[in-house]
């Protein structure tokens, strides 16, 4: 398979990787596999996993990044599928990244792999920010304690790192768990449980203490597979005694100056996460974002662009059959190429989200907007779910797995198709570029900031009609800020940001042909197969001034939205999208149509992936068809008011 990193033999070690959240996992994992990455589902769920292979000594050692989770409790989706990765697949070695500033927290979760197993190595990050903050990690005490080999790591120098691969490289199979114990009255369950436990002869390839464990803390999951079920709930004095212990260990091999004042990121904290500021703020750096995306990209696409007209006017010159000449030139090379000139601006957005993400500003615009989000009886937690539409309405929605409460998660399904996707980005450079010359990043945001209002409209709307519901409560752990590496900007913007030429080759090389092949049969131009699947539907968008190559292209865009692109392009014969780019276009509508087209087109039905998604999520299709009535609904209505006061203007 393409992209596909080699696979290693069943004999070598599958390592897996976890953490809580915000420990520097992902930096961790960057760094072990660097470009060796693959990106795919977990089976049974579409939640994303992310796979590597890391080549050290002749040893290749297939890396797997867990969820970032605080315990294996197995409550939420994430916990669940980074313990059934332990427990069912039985990786070879398992890493628990700690945070150096705050380990006593990731030192609980390590006590609960332990619990399950002793092949395990604790890697310390962010060990250079714990020596700044006056901490001293004695690294063999603590190995010495827990009876594990201990990695202190830094994922922005990269301290530590080659000592983490040839510690994976030598780890072996090991049979030791944690040795600590439990209260006399838990002790002596446990020895009944696994009595009981050792006696199911299905049960065998389980651990019988951590399975022991389980019931005494009323895990739900390990019920189920025992078919124990307790009267008595010891879940309270099993956390305590986790971490009396874990308080024994740091006494020992952690050593700290008492802190005093504020530190760097609470002292800006208190300006980024103020509660009017912080959302002016956040408004401030999306402006700045989407101007920098349409500046910067500029001279990039136009450089794209001349390169692709040079590779028309040379397959145009030697092509003698007219019908050939016109499907290489104006279907494949005009249609993808339409398509192809966006990039600049696609990587660019990502590159921009990825600073953001990685200096830790996200998690901080969940937080502002989480006073907003709660009068709409959604939380922070939807809204993370949907900056992730920004880039793909699809993930976005496939991330509402990590909402607890059923009501808010299928709200936020609903409303996010109204985020404004990267694949509505090239629609919208095309035409404010034609239309509104300087002033298009000034149009760009606005369509941006009007898909969050929708988006929030929305929710108030369907919340109040068939919900009624109460928001889950955000807890979140705000990182530190931290100085962006350059080669996880680089993976994160290309990760994200293949996935759009691949659709470039794939999807919409496709439907490219298609439409080509509707606008040039049985005879080319407003005889076209197209052209009638325009004009049918021509009286409906009468009110908006819509000619039928755009009615035409948004039928097409229903498929992918990039596809609008393709399809204006082919209809108007014209690659270039600088200047007096769809010359044609401009003697038919007037820049309110224009803009009102683009309102369309951020709010009507969304694309066939993000519909399949919504059906998988949800289970049903009425929430499928509820989203197609109600986004063309909203689109129409929203659209026209654009359109008339326009014409006031």
């Amino acid at each position: 398979m393409k992209n596909q990193p080699d696979r290693i033999d069943s004999k070598e070690i599958t390592v897996a990787l976890l953490g809580n959240p915000n420990v520097g996992k992902t930096s961790i994992f960057n760094s072990l596999t660097g470009s060796r990455q693959v990106v795919a589902n977990w089976p049974g769920v579409t939640v994303e996993k992310r796979a590597g292979v890391m080549r050290h000594h002749n040893h290749t050692i297939d890396v797997v990044d867990l969820p970032g989770t605080y315990t294996l409790g197995a409550t939420s989706l994430d916990e669940k599928i980074a313990r059934d990765f332990l427990v069912n697949e039985k990786p070879g070695v398992a890493i628990v990244i700690g945070d150096a500033v705050n380990l006593e927290r990731s030192l609980y979760l390590l006590l609960q792999v332990l619990e399950l197993r002793g092949d395990v190595v604790l890697v310390v990050n962010a060990v250079d920010e714990a020596r700044k903050a006056g901490f001293e990690i004695d690294k063999n005490e603590l190995s010495k304690q827990l009876g594990i080999p201990v990695v202190v790591t830094s994922a922005v120098t990269g301290e530590g790192i080659e000592e983490l691969k040839n510690t994976l490289v030598k780890s072996t199979k090991s049979s030791s768990h944690v040795h600590y114990l439990f209260s006399d009255e838990v002790e002596a369950h446990l020895r009944d449980l696994s009595e009981r436990i050792r006696g199911n002869p299905s049960l065998a390839g389980f651990d019988e203490r951590w399975l022991s464990i389980k019931l005494l803390e009323k895990d739900y999951e390990v019920q189920k597979i025992t078919g124990i079920t307790l009267d008595y709930d010891f879940s309270v004095e099993i956390a305590e005694t986790r971490y009396k212990y874990i308080k024994r260990i740091l006494s020992t091999s952690v050593k700290g100056k008492e802190k005093i004042g504020w530190n760097f990121s609470e002292a800006i904290d208190h300006v980024m996460t103020h509660r009017f500021l912080g959302i002016l703020i956040f408004l401030a750096i999306m402006y700045i974002v989407f101007q920098l995306t349409f500046t910067i990209s500029g001279p990039l696409s136009i450089m794209i662009e001349e390169l692709l007209g040079g590779l028309g006017r040379a397959f145009g010159g030697f092509i003698g059959v007219d019908w050939l000449r016109s499907l290489v030139v104006e279907g494949i090379i005009g249609g993808v190429g339409a398509v192809l000139v966006f990039v600049p601006n696609i990587f660019i957005l990502f590159l921009a989200l990825g600073i953001l993400e990685e200096t830790g500003y996200l998690p901080r615009a969940a937080f502002v907007i989480d006073r907003l989000m709660y009068s709409m009886k959604l939380s922070g937690r939807s809204f993370m779910s949907m900056l992730l539409g920004f880039g793909c309405n699809v993930s976005s929605i496939m991330s509402t797995r990590s909402i607890s409460e059923p009501k808010e998660r299928i709200v936020t399904i609903l409303v996010s198709p109204f985020i404004s996707c990267s694949a509505k980005l090239p629609v919208y450079v095309l035409i404010a570029g034609t239309f509104f010359g300087a002033r298009a990043g000034v149009v760009i945001f606005f369509l941006y900031v009007l898909s969050i209002v929708i988006t929030v409209l929305s929710a108030l709307l369907i919340n109040k009609l068939f919900f009624k519901g109460e928001p889950s409560t955000l807890i979140m752990e705000l990182p530190r800020y931290r100085k962006p590496r350059l080669s996880s900007l680089i993976l994160y913007t290309w990760n994200k940001g293949r996935h759009f030429l691949e659709k470039a080759g794939t999807i919409i090389l496709g439907a490219s042909v298609v439409i080509w092949f509707l606008s040039y049969f049985p005879t080319e131009g407003t005889g076209s197969f197209a052209a009638m699947i325009g004009k049918s539907l021509e009286p409906l968008f009468i009110p908006l001034g819509y000619t039928w190559e755009m009615i035409t292209s948004l039928v097409f865009g229903i498929a992918a939205k990039e596809v609008i692109v393709s399809s204006l392009t082919t209809f108007f014969g014209n690659l270039s999208v600088s200047g007096s780019s769809l010359g044609a276009i401009r003697t038919l509508i007037t820049p309110e149509i224009a803009l009102s087209f683009l309102v369309f087109v951020l709010l009507y039905v969304p694309c066939m992936p993000t519909l399949a998604v919504i059906k998988n999520e949800t289970g049903s299709y009425k929430y499928v068809f509820f989203s197609v009535f109600y986004s063309l609904t909203v689109a129409y209505t929203v659209a026209l008011i654009v359109r008339v006061v326009g014409g006031f203007l």
